[in-house]
């Protein structure tokens, strides 16, 4: 079981599990182009988890830092998750999201569409 949390003190992200593993904190600006904002450039930081199970997974934890958060009125929240996962050896990939608000606007579903394009193409962690 994942939980992530922020804390408002240290480090923004911090990802927990049974065996209390903390993974290097990465971090990526991610571009992106939404109508009425124009482009907008968000700082994500980001922790992943790897199962060591078959077919391989990845968790990926992620916070947006926004310099003010209140003239973005579409990020319905900073944090949210992500699961990779490969199929049948290879033949393919998924994704899935969990987090407040991935069904509010479609700015929002946008971004983590292209927050998780971003990560999986930096990352390759299944290449």
């Amino acid at each position: 079981m994942n939980l992530m949390y922020k804390n408002e003190t240290t480090n923004p992200l911090r990802l927990r599990s049974k065996r209390a593993t903390e993974q290097e904190i990465n971090k990526v600006n991610v571009l992106i182009d939404l109508l009425g904002y124009g482009i907008v450039e968000l700082p994500v930081t980001y922790r992943l988890k790897f199962e060591h199970t078959s077919p391989r997974v990845c968790h990926v934890a992620c916070h947006i830092s926004l310099p003010d958060p209140a003239t973005h009125t579409w990020l319905y929240s900073p944090d949210f998750n992500m699961v990779f996962a490969e199929i049948d050896g290879g033949i393919g990939h998924v994704v899935s999201f969990s987090g407040a608000g991935l069904n509010k606007n479609v700015y929002y579903q946008t971004m983590v569409n292209v927050v998780s394009d971003y990560i999986f193409l930096k990352e390759k962690f299944f290449g």
